[in-house]
């Protein structure tokens, strides 16, 4: 259960501003949440899991976590310097629910791959992962829809996302095969316990990644402001 909480919370927190995106893509065809909503959910819930289901069996490959890591990394640092709000976009005709699932499906592929990659490392239970992926799909589309007004402003939850982000990527490299024979080697020639300056090396790249989306944050406040 602690997992699936775990999944449930991360992509909750992770996932607003991508839905956000799809909610305006949604917009931009003219159709409205409740109509799309089962549907909705059930497609990102299946072609989510079938991603990750993708990333675990090959999870043991040598190198792969580290390039998955330094991508995520990439992410935490792009989103942190970016820091943007979704504009509508209008008078675009109507086209069939199966065209617009296609489409959703579509933007969240483009756009999913840090919650993928998160969810990758957060559990190796299907079951587990479905139904956290479920549950924070509902939420999100639920409270984005009685709510979208008041969450317009999300850049603080982005802040605080991208160093969760930084940090689940710290550890997902150093339990690559490669960067594991490389820590006990170190560990060993150091006579020192590693794990606990990973720890502090993890710990100060959140701080990081979270003080450039503060700073970034600032700066476009300013620029709004003049």
């Amino acid at each position: 259960m602690s997992d699936i909480l775990k999944i449930y919370l991360m992509n909750v927190i992770n996932d607003i501003d991508n839905i956000l995106i799809i909610l305006a893509v949604i917009r931009k065809y003219h159709y409205q949440i409740k109509a799309l909503f089962i549907y909705i959910v059930i497609s990102l819930t299946i072609s989510r899991t079938l991603y990750i289901m993708i990333i675990h069996s090959l999870s043991d490959i040598p190198g792969l976590r580290v390039i998955i890591g330094i991508v995520m990394l990439y992410i935490a640092i792009r989103l942190a310097w970016s820091i943007k709000k979704v504009r509508k976009t209008r008078s675009i005709p109507t086209i069939s629910t199966f065209q617009m699932l296609l489409i959703i499906i579509v933007t969240d592929f483009s756009i999913c791959l840090d919650s993928i990659m998160i969810t990758a490392e957060l559990s190796s239970n299907i079951l587990f992962i479905v139904i956290g992926i479920f549950l924070s799909i509902s939420t999100i589309f639920i409270i984005i829809n009685l709510f979208s007004e008041i969450i317009a402003d999300t850049s603080w939850i982005q802040i605080i996302v991208n160093g969760l982000i930084a940090h689940v990527a710290i550890l997902g490299i150093v339990k690559d095969p490669i960067t594991k024979e490389l820590l006990i080697f170190l560990e060993g020639f150091l006579e020192i316990h590693i794990n606990n300056w990973i720890n502090v090396f993890a710990l100060d790249i959140v701080i990081i990644i979270m003080f450039i989306g503060l700073i970034r944050r600032i700066q476009n406040r300013t620029s709004f402001n003049d």
